[in-house]
């Protein structure tokens, strides 16, 4: 309801200025429509422009739009800027600054930790991308960084997106803390955000300026519209979730998300601090810092005259009673003939008093001797900082824990010199920290972090800070004195490692137990389904063989000799049986044992199918089965033994008969594919088995491998004793090759036996015995 309310006072407020005549007046933009320049959206959608007899136009910024240009060229009353209004300024641009707008640079720059850039300092020769309200900026950043002008290589931005900075064409890029961090927020461990304020420069943020022109011949429509953004300002910041969708409904030009310009608000809000400082104020001393940044690098004089630049919302007329006191100080001179006696008395005590004056400076320094010595030689870091972060004091102390002389770090910020920005092995924020303390330093009593010797060492500090305040209770600085406290981090960190470490070995040991457990009673089960179903298998051609037997012994006693052969034929067919049943046996054991001697040579794979077909071309024509080939004749050469993988086949093509139903057909195909199946991409030669059976459960396509384990289908019937696939799938691999079983789409169950051709079985020799 409240955005509703928002865009009504829009809507009226344009329909208004038909009504009643008001002030027309545009702001120019620095950049396109975003919650940067909510204050000019919130006064003029709550009325505040409107209230104050003003119809305000605001026009949208982007590349290739000068703010300074359209309002000295008379195309817009007002503009937004930079700290670098004062170089304008002195380069002869008639501009007056109004109102701060943030009172810290939202300005940074944005570097990928996988070029190689821990600190801004490896940005030294490499390119740097800016764009003209971010120039003098980073130019000076980067010096007060310690970086040498030649090697300072700034571009102009290439794009106005994150791709030249992720494709490696640019080193970093001038971006705002308000606005690009939050496209990387998924991955800002992959980026490096560095601020000026590090190394102590602290420039203001946007700023609200006009002309010296508009300024004359407008005064009262000037006073009215800053005190209107200003209230706006207040509101934005008062209720950014109202502002956000405001600007989604008639500002949005850069298809801004919510949650993307309630983030904006949120940094801006630091940015501004409208709780600590007052909205638009603007400080003389730190004007004189903006100024002493810009004549560091050559562009403006140290002593620069700020008066005209800088706008006074209050200017104090000259009051009457100084006329009277000029007036009455001639008189006085006129009569000093009558006073000249007194003033000779009020001489002498002066006289006294500058006497005793020195006498209290001579103790007073005394005092600071004794209390120097004192600190000087105390056994801890003292550190004094202003409120701006910057060393004014180093011990001794100091010195020799962070190997810096105290010339090395006076005047210097404290973050980027021994605190740095980031901590190694927390990644906490330590700039945000310093900024904190500052801010709030009663919330900073007693503190402990990581900082930075001047060889790159990190060390461990335990810190009490204090704040120091001048006579009328203004906070004027911070003394800090601390205690390096290294190895008592590091046995606390070796301690908890150590404690992490028993910890993950209890844990590891008592899963290797369960998992030893778990193992056991497995084995122990395949073991007793084993020995029940060797026990069945043995039994039934031993009681076939003693049954025959008594049965021909029955018959030749009788002289009966009629089915004698049928008997014996019989008895050989189940002694063959109990025979396969033993060789079986005996392979799986070699398996396991690692005694199976491989004789390699290269084969075709389709003439040795077409022989084992062959050799069971009896039992095929006695199911009624069909075999048939699916691809084109031809040698499909590989590195194999071939009486072990004939014996594989003959595994394979037995399971497809013993599941085929009469009259169905078996089909098989060899083919050259290239796949990863054998570990490795490369080229593979598969021969596939497919029949028109019952398949294979899916749950059970791994599990008819395992050794001592049957299928379903086979516990309802068909019969066998659960080791042929095992054995087959055992000589594969020992060939570097593979078997899986899948199910065919339109029925039925696959085998697939995949090999190396002969063309790179050559590279990878066929295992031996041992293996």
């Amino acid at each position: 309801m409240r955005v509703v309310r928002l865009l009504l006072c829009v809507l009226f407020g344009c329909l208004g200025s038909n009504a009643l005549a008001r002030e027309a007046v545009s702001v120019q933009l620095i950049w396109k429509h975003q919650f940067e320049f909510a204050a000019f959206y919130a006064a003029q959608a709550m009325g505040y422009y409107r209230d104050a007899g003003l119809s305000v136009t605001i026009k949208e910024g982007g590349p290739g739009i000068d703010a300074v240009r359209e309002v000295t060229q008379g195309r817009a009353d007002f503009g937004v800027g930079t700290s670098s209004l004062v170089v304008e300024r002195a380069q002869g641009a008639p501009v007056v600054v109004l109102a701060t707008l943030m009172q810290h640079s939202p300005i940074a720059l944005l570097a990928r930790r996988t070029a190689r850039i821990d600190s801004v300092s490896d940005l030294a020769g490499r390119p740097v991308a800016v764009d003209p309200h971010s120039r003098d900026e980073i130019e000076a950043y980067l010096l007060a960084s310690g970086i040498k002008k030649d090697q300072i290589r700034l571009v102009d931005q290439p794009d106005w997106t994150l791709d030249s900075l992720d494709r490696g064409q640019i080193a970093a890029k001038a971006v705002y803390v308000s606005n690009e961090p939050f496209l990387v927020q998924a991955r800002a461990h992959d980026y490096l955000l560095l601020t000026a304020r590090s190394a102590g420069i602290d420039l203001f943020g946007n700023m609200l300026f006009s002309s010296e022109a508009m300024l004359k011949a407008r005064p009262e429509v000037v006073r009215a519209f800053r005190e209107a953004t200003l209230k706006g300002m207040v509101y934005a910041l008062d209720h950014p979730g109202d502002i956000a969708e405001l600007i989604i409904a008639r500002y949005n030009t850069q298809h801004k998300t919510r949650a993307h310009l309630l983030f904006e608000a949120e940094k801006i809000r630091e940015l501004t601090r409208p709780d600590i400082v007052e909205p638009g104020y603007m400080s003389r001393g730190r004007w004189r810092h903006v100024v002493s940044v810009y004549a560091s690098q050559g562009k403006i004089a140290a002593d620069f005259d700020l008066d005209g630049f800088l706008y006074d919302p209050n200017p104090k007329p000259v009051p009457s009673w100084l006329i009277w006191v000029a007036f009455g100080t001639t008189l006085a001179l006129v009569l000093s003939w009558a006073v000249l006696a007194r003033m000779q008395r009020i001489n002498q005590r002066l006289h006294r008093e500058v006497a005793e004056r020195k006498q209290a400076e001579r103790a007073l320094n005394a005092s600071e001797a004794k209390y120097r010595e004192l600190v000087e030689n105390a056994n801890a870091i003292i550190i004094r900082m202003d409120m701006q972060g910057t060393i004014i004091y180093f011990n001794e102390v100091a010195e020799k824990v962070f190997g810096y002389r105290a010339d090395d770090v006076l005047n210097r910020g404290v973050v980027g010199t021994i605190v740095p920005e980031v901590e190694s092995g927390t990644r906490r924020d330590l700039s945000a920290m310093i900024e904190g303390l500052l801010e709030a330093p009663e919330h900073y009593g007693e503190n402990e972090n990581e900082n930075i010797t001047r060889d790159g060492r990190r060390i461990w500090v335990r810190w009490s800070n204090r704040v120091i305040r001048d006579g009328a209770d203004r906070a004027t600085g911070l003394l800090s004195i601390g205690h390096d406290i290294t190895a008592e981090h590091q046995l606390e960190q070796e301690l908890e490692q150590h404690h992490r470490h028993l910890e993950a070995k209890v844990v590891q040991r008592t899963s290797e137990l369960v998992t030893a457990k778990l193992a056991a009673e497995h084995a122990n089960q395949a073991k007793n389904e084993f020995l029940a179903q060797m026990s069945h298998e043995l039994r039934t051609p031993l009681h076939a063989i003693l049954a025959y037997a008594r049965m021909g012994s029955r018959r030749s006693a009788k002289q009966d000799f009629d089915k004698i052969p049928v008997y014996f034929s019989n008895i050989g067919d189940s002694a063959e049986r109990l025979s396969r049943l033993v060789d079986d046996l005996l392979d799986l054991s070699r398996l396991e044992s690692g005694e199976i001697a491989l004789f390699a040579q290269t084969t075709d794979l389709r003439h040795l199918t077409e022989r084992v077909v062959e050799e069971m071309s009896g039992l095929l024509a006695d199911r009624g089965i069909r075999v048939a080939w699916a691809d084109s004749p031809g040698p499909a050469d590989t590195l194999c033994d071939a009486q072990r993988i004939h014996q594989v086949l003959v595994n394979v093509l037995g399971n497809a008969i013993k599941f085929s139903p009469p009259g169905s057909t078996i089909t098989l195909q060899i083919r050259e594919t290239t796949g990863s199946r054998l570990g490795a991409p490369g080229e593979e030669l598969t021969l596939e088995v497919r029949d028109q059976g019952p398949g294979i459960p899916p749950d059970e396509l791994e599990s008819i491998f395992w050794r001592f384990t049957q299928s379903s289908a086979t516990r309802t019937g068909a019969g066998g004793s659960g080791l042929g696939l095992s054995i087959a799938q055992g000589f594969m691999h020992l060939h570097h090759g593979e078997l899986l079983a899948s199910n065919n789409p339109d029925g039925g169950a696959c085998f697939t036996l995949v090999f190396l051709p002969a063309s790179r079985a050559v590279t990878r020799p066929v295992a031996r015995a041992g293996h």
